[in-house]
């Protein structure tokens, strides 16, 4: 891939982020996909970027909404049609950081201006440090898929590399918008798998003393 934009139209998804290395999909009404077709085409580089969790009073209006200022630059891999929505697949590049937004009077999609510097790991194979405590991620997942009553497939998850298993987790995991967010920053794997960690240890211990006082 040679260099990314540092201009980028934005495509904001609540409640989940895009992480370097990972495919999302993207579902939309067909007819807001519409509105924007001429900036998100199959190849095009966009920013996943998700809008901060608050609440403005009467803000119907997206635009009033703030977005957090990191995200994920990613390459739009392919769009399907079907039953009146667009499922947009972006393959996510390397995070960025937001310097500003940019005038947008002239189309229908926001576009910002954004620093890879921070995040110029993302370009480079990452070696998983010896330091990583893989046993204890396993074992909180173990617990906290027993609170979620979810079966997922062991075998897969256990021969997953630990930057690929973090950034799946990260993105596919019903955690906190604020919690995914914070996942989104960090910078190297350690401390993306540190974090994990105790995040779904903490949902864990949640979701179990819920249970435990609802009963």
């Amino acid at each position: 891939m040679g260099q990314l934009p540092n201009v980028l139209p934005v495509l904001r998804v609540r409640s989940t982020i895009l992480m370097p290395r990972a495919m999302l999909p993207i579902t939309m009404p067909e007819s807001d996909y519409l509105a924007i077709a001429s900036e998100v085409l199959e190849n095009s580089i966009v920013a996943v970027i998700q809008p901060r969790p608050a609440f403005v009073k009467g803000a119907r209006n997206r635009e009033l909404i703030e977005s957090f200022k990191t995200g994920c630059a990613g390459k739009i891999s392919d769009i399907t049609f079907a039953d009146g929505e667009v499922s947009v697949s972006v393959h996510g590049i390397c995070r960025f950081e937001t310097i500003s937004e940019m005038s947008s009077d002239d189309t229908a999609i926001k576009r910002i201006s954004v620093s890879y510097d921070k995040y110029m790991v993302d370009f480079e194979a990452e070696n998983e440090p010896q330091e990583l405590d893989k046993h204890r991620l396993m074992d909180a997942l173990s617990i906290y898929f027993k609170t979620l009553e979810v079966s997922p497939n062991w075998e897969e998850i256990e021969q997953a590399p630990v930057d690929i298993l973090v950034s799946a987790l990260a993105m596919a995991c019903p955690f906190h918008p604020s919690e995914k967010q914070s996942l989104l920053e960090m910078v190297g794997i350690k401390e993306r798998s540190d974090m994990i960690t105790k995040i779904i240890e903490m949902n864990s211990f949640d979701r179990y003393d819920t249970a435990r006082t609802v009963n």
